[in-house]
């Protein structure tokens, strides 16, 4: 496998937007797993604290990250246009320097941690045309009501929370509302496959089962999984395995 890490000047952003990836050193039309981060992280978080290049390279599979910050993976209410870079740019982008990444959507896959699992179902359901798949790890997919459950002094969060979406009502019914959006990627007969994991000591585990359920009353096909574990890359990591052989499944 080739490391990379470089960057590209992003035209919505309006700066170098950081890439890094692992790529098979043979081979055109690359199934692809495009990677998110977790809040405080950046795009190293899943290459130096898991062990996805090992996996990936046993299965002949890219996988490419990139930094959003604590954007959340959308349009800023104060900050940056993650959203309109994630949907329009970043992929684009990446594939015209590495023309070896398949363009098909059934070769295409994007999963996340935490916030970045959030930001990943955004993403899919957002744009089911470039994705089959995606997976979130502990993913903080319910975010209307964990935003909800923190402005009344239940849920862990920080102003950041209000820098991404300003108020609730910027992720109720939009295109911030991955349930909602769901249910638009369903009426249109358009809807990535869902795989979903979370430890069963993660301080999100009741709302991670609240998303789950949600999803499939929406219309998902969800994938379930649970194992003991709290809220980091060595509770995650060990579901790596199950995950990338779900993806197969898809990519046969």
């Amino acid at each position: 496998m080739a490391t990379l890490r470089f960057t590209f000047p992003s035209k919505i952003l309006r700066s170098q937007a950081n890439i890094r990836a692992v790529i098979p050193n043979d081979g055109d039309d690359c199934a692809v797993l495009w990677v998110l981060h977790g809040a405080n992280a950046d795009v190293n978080e899943w290459f130096d604290n898991s062990s996805i290049q090992r996996l990936a390279s046993s299965r002949n599979l890219a996988v490419v990250g990139t930094s959003t910050f604590n954007g959340y993976g959308v349009n800023m209410a104060h900050g940056m246009r993650y959203a309109d870079y994630l949907e329009n740019e970043w992929i684009p982008a990446v594939r015209r320097l590495l023309p070896c990444l398949s363009h098909a959507r059934e070769r295409n896959f994007v999963a996340g941690v935490s916030m970045g699992g959030y930001a990943a179902f955004r993403l899919a359901m957002n744009r089911p045309d470039l994705f089959a798949r995606a997976g979130a790890f502990a993913g903080s997919i319910g975010m209307p009501m964990i935003f909800e459950r923190f402005e009344r002094g239940i849920q862990p969060g920080n102003v950041d929370f209000y820098h991404a979406f300003g108020e609730y009502q910027r992720l109720v019914g939009n295109t911030n509302d991955v349930i909602h959006m769901t249910r638009q990627c369903v009426q249109q007969g358009w809807v990535p496959k869902l795989y979903m994991f979370c430890g069963t000591e993660d301080f999100g585990y009741a709302l991670n089962t609240i998303a789950r359920d949600d999803l499939r009353r929406a219309g998902a096909d969800v994938t379930w999984k649970q194992a003991p574990g709290v809220h980091n890359f060595d509770c995650w990591d060990t579901q790596l395995p199950d995950f990338l052989q779900w993806l197969e499944e898809g990519n046969a």
